[in-house]
C-alpha cells in the first residue's frame, strides 16, 4: 500500500497532478488530498489598503474560505473514491509549501505530487514558488507533473 499526497487547487496544473496520482495507484492505496488557503487572504495589507473603511469581519464569516474548500475538494474526492481503498481530506491556512510539506510528514506520504507551474519566457522553465520550496525542502519523493 503506498499513501500519495497531492496538493490540490482546482488549476489544470494540480488536476493533471490528480490525474497523474489516480493512473499511478492500486487499488490497495491511499490518496490525501490537499488544499491550502493562504492564511493572508482575507486580512492581506493590501486588501485592508484597498476597503480601509469596511470592517472585513463583518463581511466574511469564519470559515467561509475553508468550508467552501472543504466543500469543493470533497467533490473530488467522490469522483475518485472507487479508484482507491481510502481518499483523506485535508484543508489547511498558512504558507501553502510550508503546510504541505507538513501533511506530508503527518499522513507519513509515501510521495508527494503537485502540478507544475512554468512562467518566463528566457529560454529556460522555472518551477513555480510553492513548487520550487516543496522540491527543495521535501523529506520523501516529490513527482512534479506537467
Amino acid at each position: 500500500m503506498k499513501r500519495l499526497l497531492i496538493a490540490y487547487d482546482g488549476s489544470d496544473a494540480s488536476q493533471k497532478a490528480l490525474d497523474t496520482a489516480v493512473n499511478c495507484s492500486q487499488p490497495q492505496d491511499e490518496i490525501v488530498l490537499l488544499t491550502v488557503i493562504p492564511a493572508a487572504l482575507v486580512e492581506s495589507t493590501f486588501t485592508n489598503m484597498l476597503l480601509p473603511t469596511i470592517d472585513l469581519s463583518q463581511v466574511i464569516q469564519p470559515g467561509t474560505f475553508k468550508e467552501k474548500a472543504m466543500e469543493n475538494l470533497s467533490k473530488v474526492a467522490k469522483q475518485i473514491e472507487s479508484k482507491v481503498s481510502k481518499v483523506d481530506v485535508v484543508v489547511e491556512a498558512g504558507d501553502p509549501a510550508d503546510e504541505i510539506l507538513l501533511i506530508a510528514k503527518k499522513y507519513d506520504a509515501d510521495i508527494v505530487l503537485i502540478g507544475f507551474k512554468g512562467y518566463g519566457k528566457e529560454g529556460r522553465f522555472l518551477l513555480g514558488s510553492v513548487t520550487d520550496k516543496v522540491v527543495r525542502h521535501a523529506s520523501r519523493s516529490v513527482l512534479v507533473v506537467r
